[in-house]
C-alpha cells in the first residue's frame, strides 16, 4: 500500500507557488522539483527550465505582484487550487508594450505532490480579461436593449 501525505501537507506544499508569488523565483518555486513537467501547451517544452523562462518573461512586464488562494481541494496526490493574481503591467507582455494599468488574472490549477515537491503541473489561466485590463483586446459591449437581437 502506498502510503499518501495528508491533504492539508499535500495544500501547503503546492500552495506555496501561488501564495509567494512576488517573492523571489527561487523561493516561490522552492517546492518545485527539478524534473517537474510541466503540462502548458500541446507540443510546448515541458520542462522546469521552461516554466522558470516563463515566470521571468512575466515578472519582467509586471510589477507590484499580489496574489489571493480562494480554495485548494485535494486528493489523493492531487491539489486543485483556485487563485489569482493581480498586478501593474510596467514592461512588454508578449508583443505588448507597458500599459500601466492594473490586471487581474484569474486561474485554476491542478498539481501533483510526490515527496514534498510539485511533480507535475498543469494550468488554466485567464489571460483573456489580461489583454483587455492592458487595452489591447476589446471588452464585450452587449447591444442595446432591442438592438441587433436576432
Amino acid at each position: 500500500m502506498i502510503e499518501r501525505a495528508p491533504s492539508d501537507e499535500i495544500k501547503a506544499i503546492a500552495a506555496i507557488y501561488y501564495a509567494e508569488h512576488a517573492a523571489p523565483m527561487a523561493q516561490s518555486m522552492r517546492a518545485i522539483a527539478g524534473h517537474v513537467i510541466y503540462h502548458n501547451r500541446p507540443g510546448a517544452p515541458t520542462s522546469l527550465q521552461m516554466w522558470q523562462d516563463r515566470e521571468v518573461r512575466f515578472r519582467r512586464a509586471m510589477s507590484e505582484i499580489t496574489t489571493t488562494i480562494h480554495r485548494q481541494i485535494a486528493e489523493g496526490d492531487l491539489v486543485t487550487t483556485q487563485w489569482t493574481l493581480e498586478a501593474v503591467h510596467t514592461g512588454r507582455l508578449m508583443d505588448y508594450p507597458a500599459s500601466g494599468k492594473r490586471i487581474r488574472m484569474a486561474s485554476m490549477c491542478i498539481d501533483r505532490v510526490v515527496d514534498g515537491l510539485v511533480v507535475e503541473h498543469w494550468g488554466v489561466r485567464d489571460l483573456l480579461s489580461v489583454l483587455r485590463a492592458i487595452g489591447v483586446v476589446p471588452t464585450f459591449q452587449p447591444p442595446a436593449s432591442g438592438q441587433g437581437a436576432a
